[in-house]
Formats: C-alpha cells, structure tokens, sequence
C-alpha cells in the first residue's frame, strides 16, 4: 500500500491534461496565415477546450474527495503523513530530522538523484534498450523510469542514519504541532471544495481533522512520553483514529531514575493468539541493540528473527536476539495494545527508535497474519 499515493496520480494526471491543452494552443498559435473565420472556429474550439477542461479538473477534484472519504486503515495512515507532510517511513523521518531537512527539500533530494541517474544511463543499459525494437519510445520511457524509481526506493531504505544523533523528542514535538496546523487548513479545503462539489458524506475527512487536532494538542503539551507515542503512531501501518479502537499503545515513565535506564526499553505487546510478549532492548553500542524477549512456546520465534533481520539490514543496525519463555495464555482480549516504558528524557537513540518500532509492528503483523492463517515469512521490504 505504500506505493499508493492518490494526490499524486491525479496531480499527474491533470498536468498531463493541462500540457495537451498547452500543445495545442501552441499549435494554433504558430500559424500566421490563419483566415477570420478559421480564427473564430478556433477561438470557439478553445472556449469548449477551456470549459472541457474545468470540467475535468472538477471530476478529479470529486473524485479524489471522494477516494479520501473512503479510506481504510493503512490508507489513512499513509493520507494522515501526506496531509501533515511528514515521509511515509520512519527512518525517512529520522533521516530529515538530524539533519533540519524539510519534506520539500528532501523530496528534490531525490528528484535531483533521479535527475542525474536519467542524464547518466550505463553502457550496458542503452544496449539493452536499442535491442528493444519492439517496443515503443513511450513503452521504452516508461521501462526506464521505472527502473529509476525502483532504484530511488531501494536508495531511501538505505538513508544513512546517524548513530550519534540523538532525537529530540521536544523538537519533535514542535515539528508535528507546525505540521499538524498546517494539516487542518488543507483539510478544511478539501472538505470545502467537497462540500461545493455536492459531497455530503465528510465523516472520514472529519474524524481525520478531529485526530490530527487532538495531535497538534497532544504534541504542545510538550511531554516526551506523549510525544513519543503520538509518533510511533502515525509510522505505525495502521492508524485508529480514537483511543481503544482495535489498537492501543501507552508509554510510561520508568520508576528507575539511573542514566543507564536512557538506554533501556520495555515492550509489553498485547496478541490475540500469543498473550503477552515483553521485549527488552539494551542499546549496547550507537548502532547496536540487544533484544531480550519473553513470549510463549506457540510464538513463532523464526519469523519474527527473519523479519527484524529484513528491516535492519537497510539501517546499519546490529541486533541480537535472545528469547525465554513465559507463562503468558493466550486470553480473550477486546483488542491488541502495546506498552513502552522508557525514562524521563527528552531524547532517544534513532536505533532504540527503530527497533521499537519494528518490534511493536512485526509483532502485530504476525499475530495478525496468524488469524488468516499465514505463518511463513514474506519478504515484502
């Protein structure tokens, strides 16, 4: 799903519109030896270009707000990211954060790495595509530019984290509440221009402005624990837009004032088929965590090291895991939750953020997966 992203298909597709339009004005516009009456045709012809093309903005218009009222769970994660223009990963964010990047800049980053790799194709590459007679020049384009962004997406699980940047979570917190009031504003348009459009059904839209709020809220309390849990969220792959709705997640402050504890998390993650797994990570180096992990017989330990393996490979990241049982039943429970308890500091190693992360979604993956009966490990990274 993350390689969905509704704005951009419809922007593309109204410039693509807007440039044929452009096209062929021009084309009028080059002849000098046009009679009156051909002039007034075109003129005419221009008119009912213009109108047509209104209309086809609005139908996008429509149509993207009525894709954006009927989002599910993983898109609303995505479109609430989009909407407070935050990156779609985490380690993305990560990456900006350290070094004060803006969204905007980060983005023409990799448009100039685009950019540059179009301008310096390899030898190897312009043989393959002359030997490609069958196909079109535009079918040709197309497989390039594919394999450019396929190469850009495999360059942005490889952003280079650093070890010694530490994050702030109260300069996290200033950013999610800029961010989130400039998310209200696109979303009162929208639901204006939906609202014009004859849209009546804004519930979704609604719900996505009443939490982006209730963040912007959370976020100027300036409270790293809260902080902290309101970012996890949003990277997390679904987004419940009210507490205690399928998902919960708490943070907690440690009772244990020592400085060593800046360096320790406790993961409570509550399953519905594996009970109570715990998961303690000690950061042993600047790039090294050591996970503890506490679960029952019937968890599957091997598809959980394969998918961890799978994520930290794209950060530089060492992790060593280690498991002990425990007496955790699997009991009825209303709905999955996951609790960190941390010290009380207002900054946290990028690594120990990471893997929490990882830890708390692939544990939740799994024992979703585990109701649809899929126990095999896919490599979807």
């Amino acid at each position: 799903m993350a390689g969905i992203d509704i704005q951009r298909f419809l922007n593309n597709f109204s410039q693509n519109y807007k440039g044929q339009m452009f096209q062929a004005k021009g084309t009028f516009n080059s002849s000098t030896s046009a009679q009156p009456a051909l002039i007034s045709q075109s003129n005419t012809s221009s008119q009912t270009s213009n109108i047509a093309q209104n209309n086809i903005t609005q139908n996008i218009q429509i149509t993207q707000n009525i894709q954006l009222n009927n989002l599910q769970n993983i898109d609303r994660a995505i479109y609430a990211k989009e909407t407070m223009g935050m990156p779609k990963n985490v380690n993305e964010f990560i990456y900006m954060l350290q070094r004060g990047m803006t969204q905007t800049q980060f983005n023409q980053m990799f448009a100039n790495q685009m950019a540059a790799q179009r301008n310096n194709l390899s030898q190897l590459q312009a043989q393959i595509l002359a030997q490609l007679q069958g196909l079109s020049t535009s079918a040709a384009k197309e497989m390039v530019n594919l394999q450019l962004s396929s190469q850009v997406n495999s360059s942005l699980k490889t952003l280079e984290i650093l070890s010694g940047g530490m994050i702030d979570l109260n300069q996290v917190a200033l950013l999610l509440q800029k961010n989130g009031k400039d998310g209200i504003t696109k979303l009162i348009t929208s639901m204006t221009e939906a609202a014009k459009s004859g849209i009546t059904d804004l519930s979704q839209m609604k719900e996505m402005a009443k939490f982006i709020n209730a963040s912007v809220s959370i976020a100027s309390e300036n409270n790293p624990q809260k902080t902290l849990k309101l970012l996890l969220m949003l990277y997390l792959p679904w987004l419940p837009l009210e507490d205690g709705v399928g998902f919960d997640l708490e943070i907690q402050q440690q009772s244990d004032s020592k400085s060593e504890s800046d360096s320790i998390l406790v993961i409570t993650v509550s399953t519905l088929h594996f009970g109570i797994i715990t998961a303690t990570l000690v950061l042993e180096t600047s790039n090294s965590v050591q996970i503890m992990l506490e679960c029952n017989d019937e968890f599957p330990k091997n598809e959980l090291n394969l998918r961890i393996n799978n994520e930290q490979k794209f950060y530089a990241m060492n992790s060593v895991i280690s498991y002990s049982p425990n007496n955790s039943k699997t009991l009825p429970t209303p709905h999955q939750s996951a609790g960190i308890n941390m010290s009380q500091t207002t900054e946290i190693n990028p690594y120990l953020l990471l893997m929490a992360h990882t830890i708390i979604k692939q544990i939740i993956d799994i024992d979703n997966n585990k109701k649809l009966g899929i126990t095999s490990h896919i490599d979807k990274f």
